[in-house]
């Protein structure tokens, strides 16, 4: 259902990803997640994030300016969303 949802309003954003099974693929690298949402959300710029920490500033910094639609499948704690989608200033309004 969320899938569908994001397929059908997902040209209304400057930047997409969708972001499937977080728990599972958290466990072994939130900064692998990272790199896949700001290659998604910025058409493939070849990005390579090489930590947690420098992921959220690297995404930070580089989606501010975007209207980002960006869905996360199966969160499991407050650290993958921290890590992911931050804050709302991660992000352009709207």
């Amino acid at each position: 259902l969320a899938r569908a949802i994001f397929d059908q309003i997902s040209f209304q954003f400057e930047g997409t990803s969708f972001v499937e099974n977080v728990r599972e693929v958290s466990e072994a690298s939130l900064s692998n997640l990272q790199n896949q949402i700001l290659s998604h959300v910025l058409n493939g710029q070849g990005i390579t994030v090489s930590s947690v920490h420098d992921g959220k500033n690297m995404m930070k910094k580089r989606m501010s300016c975007k209207k980002v639609l960006l869905v996360l499948d199966d969160v499991s704690n407050i650290e993958q969303l921290e890590a992911l989608a931050g804050d709302t200033n991660w992000f352009k309004s709207g």
